[in-house]
C-alpha cells in the first residue's frame, strides 16, 4: 500500500490543482528530561494561491493554523495561526515548481498527540486544506544512548542565522515536507541528534545508514566512524544521492551503535522517489502493462485483499465474484494488476492517471471523514467522494438547534444535477447517507424526518 500512497504524493505535483494542498512533516528533539521539541513543518505551491492586482502588483498569502491534539485525553492543548502574506510584481513570473515552506514549534509531553495543519488562502478561505499528523513523543530516557526522530531536508548548510526559522545547531537545516526525492531533488538532506553519548565506555561509535526498498532490501548503505567529545548530545548530518534509484517508496534507517557493549539505537523514516527514467532491472513478471515486482511484490495477502476492498466501488459484481475466488498473493496480484490495467486512460504513459486520482480521493477521504476506527474510505461520505469527487457545492449544518447535525452535497454535472444527504444519526461525526436523487444511490424524499432530534 506504501508503494500507491507514494503516487498520491506525487499528484498533487503532477496533476492541476483547483484547491489548495499541503504537504506536511514533523520530527521530534529533546528540549529536556520532561519535554520534547516538536518542529511541525508544511509546504504548498506558489502557484496555487489566488493572487489580487492592485496597483503595486499582486497580493495573495495564507492563513495558516496548528493546532495540537492530545488523543488520550481527546482535547485540543496548544494552537498557533498566523498570516503569510505574498506580494509578486507579475503572476506570469511565478514558477510553477516553486514551494514555499515553513515550519513552528510546541514543547510536549511524552505521549499521544494529533498536529492538525489548517491552510486558508487569504483571498479565498473557501479554499483551504488540512492534514493530521499522529505522532507519538517516547520519554527521552537518560542513562542509554538514544536518537531523536530523523529530519529530511532538501538542502542543509553551515549557518550563523539565527534569527532564521530555519536555523538548529549551527545548520540552516531546511525541510521537505512532501517527502519526495528523485527527479527535480536527487540528493536527501537528513538531520538528527544523538543523545547520552557520554554512556558509551569507548572513545568512539559508530554511525549507519541504511536504505531499505519496498522488498525489504537493503538498497544503499553508510558507516561512519565518530570520535566521543565532552558534549553529551551531538547533530548527525548527512546525504545520500538517489538519481539511482527507481521510482518506488523507500524507508530510511539511522543507527548509533555502541561497538564496546554491542548496543544500538535506531531511528526510521519513509520516504518516496520519483524518477521516471530509471529503469527497475530485476521485475520478474509484467502483466497488462503493469510491473509487478515495483508495484505489489512488497504488499501482503492482507494489503491486497484491503486495496481491492478500496478499489471495490468501480469494480463490477463479475470482478468481485473473481476476486472472492481467489486463492494466494500470485494470483491476487496478477488480478489487481490487470484490474487497473484496463482501467488506464493512456498506456503510454508510466502513470495510470485514473488510479491516481483514484487513490488522491482515498487519502483525502482518510484525512476528512474517518471516525473513530473507521477509515474514511469506509464511511458513506468517503464513498461518495471517491465515486464521483468532490462536490460543486455542499451546506454543513452542524450545530442546528432543531436538527441533527447534517451536510448536503450537490453535484451540478451529474445526471443534469444531484443532491446527497448525510446526517449524523449518532452524534459522533459518522454522517450516514440518507438521501440522494442520483440514480441507484438511496432516494427518501422525507429525508427531514431523519434529522429531527431525538
Amino acid at each position: 500500500m506504501w508503494r500507491i500512497l507514494f503516487f498520491l504524493f506525487f499528484a498533487s505535483q503532477l496533476l492541476g490543482q483547483d484547491h489548495l494542498r499541503l504537504n506536511v512533516d514533523y520530527a521530534s528533539f529533546k528540549y529536556d528530561q520532561s519535554h520534547s521539541y516538536v518542529e511541525v513543518y508544511y509546504s504548498f505551491q506558489h502557484k496555487q494561491l489566488e493572487f489580487v492586482k492592485y496597483e503595486s502588483g499582486f497580493k495573495g498569502g495564507i492563513v495558516i493554523q496548528v493546532l495540537v491534539k492530545d488523543v488520550q485525553r481527546d482535547t485540543i492543548i496548544q494552537g498557533k495561526a498566523w498570516k503569510i502574506p505574498i506580494e509578486i510584481e507579475d503572476t506570469a513570473k511565478i514558477d510553477p515548481n516553486k514551494n514555499l515552506i515553513g515550519a513552528t514549534a510546541f514543547l510536549v509531553e511524552p505521549g499521544k498527540y494529533q498536529f492538525i495543519v489548517i491552510a486558508r488562502d487569504l483571498n479565498n478561505l473557501s479554499r483551504s486544506d488540512s492534514v493530521v499528523v499522529r505522532a507519538v513523543i517516547n520519554e527521552i530516557p537518560s542513562d542509554k544512548l538514544w536518537l531523536s526522530d530523523v529530519q529530511f531536508c532538501s538542502s542543509i548548510y553551515p549557518s550563523d542565522n539565527r534569527e532564521s526559522i530555519f536555523y538548529k545547531n549551527t545548520f540552516e537545516v531546511i525541510p521537505n515536507p512532501s517527502l519526495i526525492y528523485g527527479l527535480g531533488l536527487p540528493v536527501l538532506y537528513y538531520y538528527s541528534e544523538i543523545y547520552n553519548v557520554n554512556v558509551i565506555a569507548h572513545d568512539k561509535y559508530v554511525v549507519e545508514w541504511r536504505i531499505y526498498n519496498s522488498l525489504g532490501s537493503i538498497v544503499k548503505s553508510g558507516r561512519k566512524i565518530r570520535v566521543k567529545t565532552q558534549a553529551n548530545a551531538v547533530v548527525e548530518v548527512g546525504t545520500v544521492n538517489l538519481a539511482n534509484l527507481p521510482t518506488g517508496t523507500y524507508r530510511f534507517v539511522l543507527i548509533a551503535i555502541d561497538t564496546v557493549e554491542n548496543k544500538g539505537v535506531s531511528s526510521s523514516k519513509r520516504f518516496y522517489i520519483y524518477n521516471p527514467n530509471v529503469v527497475v532491472a530485476d521485475s520478474f513478471q509484467i502483466y497488462g502493462g503493469y510491473d509487478i515486482a515495483s508495484e505489489y511484490a512488497g504488499m501482503s495477502e492482507q494489503e491486497l485483499d484491503k486495496e481491492f476492498a478500496i478499489a471495490r466501488y468501480i469494480a463490477t459484481q463479475e470482478e468481485v465474484n473473481r476476486y472472492k475466488q481467489l486463492k494466494g498473493e500470485e494470483a491476487k496480484r496478477k488480478f489487481l494488476a490487470e484490474f487497473w490495467g484496463k482501467r488506464d486512460p493512456d498506456k503510454t504513459t508510466p502513470i495510470n492517471e485514473l488510479k491516481v486520482e483514484y487513490f488522491k480521493r482515498v487519502e483525502y477521504a482518510n484525512r476528512h471523514f474517518s471516525v473513530g476506527n473507521k477509515e474514511g474510505w469506509r464511511t458513506d461520505r468517503g464513498r461518495v467522494y471517491i465515486m464521483y469527487g468532490p462536490p460543486d457545492e455542499y451546506e454543513r449544518h452542524p450545530n442546528e438547534i432543531d436538527s441533527k447535525p447534517y451536510e448536503i452535497w450537490y453535484y451540478h454535472n451529474i445526471e443534469g444535477g444531484v443532491e446527497f444527504v448525510f446526517v449524523d444519526k449518532s452524534g459522533f461525526s459518522d454522517y450516514i447517507l440518507v438521501h440522494s436523487t442520483k440514480r441507484n444511490e438511496i432516494r427518501d424524499d422525507n429525508w427531514r424526518l431523519q434529522i429531527a432530534p431525538n
